[in-house]
């Protein structure tokens, strides 16, 4: 008995086993397997196109987008070679039950309209058929005559009728006259206490930058996220431009300026000037890749920096 609980006992610790190393397994792919991305696109007197594909541990996951003028804009996604979602696909789909829906309704309405008209017919056949009858007759029909007391003293002149009126308009006149003073007012001191309130913030904000712990974490944030940008910029780009001006200054100073840059671009970008036509065609080309480590990393360590959450505690307008 006892050894046959071992047993299960031990089956169950190598199945958990098994998938605590399947999830550590997943949870270090999804880490460390960088997503591979490349674009590339022309643009040209016959159109402009561009096309970018994003990938991830040897095409497992893939997604593509083109666009074209003239054509529609088009993205895919594939998980394992199947396709999980496609843009056109579910567009028409969408385009089809849309119809199908619209000829449900017609032939609902034109049923309800055959309905209503038949109502209608059959509603004014009964009232031709009502028999004529004898309506009784009223105590009012048959002449009887009423006399009604007015009290002479229930209407006022139509002098002091007048009178109240003006009197009526004068108060009305008086009452929006203070009223818009007060509003005058009401205002000017709103806008005096927004204007008190914007320079106790900017005080408050000037003071809060010229702290050490403030500019240090700062620093920490701009360290991190030129590190992010760094691992995510393209490792391999190419660039071909046709550039062209009307005035050959422009394009002198253009080509200047793509000089200074050329220890950035080192050779990636290549113009092709013209000093006498206006001119902008070009080609581009790109490649890259991104870990989600990257991301995680930098999100932990701006989340646990005492600095940043002492900057976080003062922006919430806790006391310094």
């Amino acid at each position: 008995m006892v050894s046959i609980l071992l047993t299960v006992l031990k089956i169950i610790g190598i199945a958990m086993l098994v998938i605590l190393g399947l999830l550590l397994l997943l949870l270090l792919l999804v880490l460390f397997v960088p997503v591979r991305y490349r674009a590339k696109g022309d643009c040209h007197n016959n159109g402009c196109t561009a096309d970018i594909r994003v990938t991830w541990l040897m095409h497992m996951a893939s997604f593509k987008a083109e666009y074209s003028i003239g054509q529609a804009f088009h993205m895919r996604l594939k998980l394992f070679g199947i396709t999980a979602y496609d843009n056109l696909k579910t567009a028409g789909k969408k385009i089809k039950n849309k119809k199908g829906k619209s000829t449900k309704n017609k032939s609902k309405g034109a049923g309800e309209i055959q309905a209503a008209s038949y109502e209608e017919i059959q509603e004014a056949e009964n009232e031709q058929e009502i028999p004529e009858g004898v309506f009784p007759e009223n105590d009012i029909c048959k002449g009887q005559n009423f006399s009604a007391n007015i009290d002479e003293t229930e209407f006022v002149s139509d002098k002091e009728t007048d009178k109240r009126h003006i009197f009526g308009k004068i108060k009305i006149i008086f009452i929006n006259f203070v009223n818009f003073f007060k509003n005058i007012t009401f205002t000017f001191q709103k806008i005096y206490g927004t204007i008190v309130r914007i320079k106790d913030n900017i005080k408050y904000y000037l003071e809060l930058l010229q702290l050490d712990s403030t500019k240090q974490a700062l620093s920490v944030c701009r360290k991190q996220l030129g590190w992010v940008f760094k691992k995510i910029l393209p490792k391999k780009f190419r660039i071909n431009l046709h550039l062209g001006f009307e005035d050959p200054a422009v394009m002198g100073e253009v080509l200047a300026v793509w000089g200074m840059f050329y220890p950035l671009h080192q050779g990636n970008i290549d113009i092709q000037p013209e000093f006498d036509r206006s001119v902008i065609e070009g080609a581009f080309s790109l490649k890259g890749c991104m870990s989600v480590y990257v991301f995680v990393k930098v999100a932990c360590i701006l989340f646990f920096d005492k600095n940043i959450k002492l900057l976080i505690k003062h922006l919430k307008r806790n006391k310094i």
